[in-house]
């Protein structure tokens, strides 16, 4: 697998983002808020109650109250950044965790064949040389998976036309 390289028509990129994942950051992220203000709201009487008894409260509630926060912060970086990209020079994939550390670019130059799965939950990319790449496509909505396969499909198809133009026209003559 390659380095990125420039890319000269950036107009011509397809970006599909980690939205699906998005979604269940925001459900967690909502769920600590409720159960932060419900611990911080509920038994509010101070007077009765020991200082270790109020510390500890505040502490947990802070706790929910970061983590909530962190799940919103991440959320919106799944909407935001991109998980695939298809470019003019290959297909860029970016991982959940240090995305621009590992950041893996396949040339359509490298690729054989790839193929989106029927039920539409994988994308198989068979590179030169018999190796595959497997990408779970989990993360991106369902309403755009039409799209990325509709896009592999007419960019794999694009190759091979211009292979056999190539295979036929390259080949000696007798």
């Amino acid at each position: 697998m390659g380095k990125p390289r420039k890319i000269t028509e950036p107009e011509k990129e397809l970006r599909f983002t980690r939205a699906r994942q998005a979604l269940t950051f925001v459900a967690f992220g909502g769920t600590f808020l409720c159960i932060t203000f419900w611990m911080w709201m509920s038994n509010t009487t101070i007077e009765g109650q020991a200082i270790n008894e109020i510390s500890i409260r505040l502490i947990i509630t802070l706790v929910l109250f970061c983590l909530s926060l962190i799940c919103f912060w991440v959320a919106v970086n799944c909407v935001r950044h991109a998980f695939i990209i298809l470019t003019p020079l290959g297909i860029e994939l970016f991982s959940f965790w240090f995305p621009s550390k590992n950041l893996q670019v396949i040339y359509w130059t490298e690729i054989d064949n790839a193929i989106v799965t029927e039920d539409m939950k994988t994308l198989e990319i068979q590179c030169q040389g018999g190796s595959k790449v497997f990408v779970a496509l989990a993360p991106i909505t369902a309403d755009r998976l039409p799209y990325l396969k509709h896009a592999i499909e007419g960019r794999i198809e694009q190759s091979k036309e211009s292979k056999d133009k190539k295979g036929s026209s390259g080949g000696p003559q007798q």
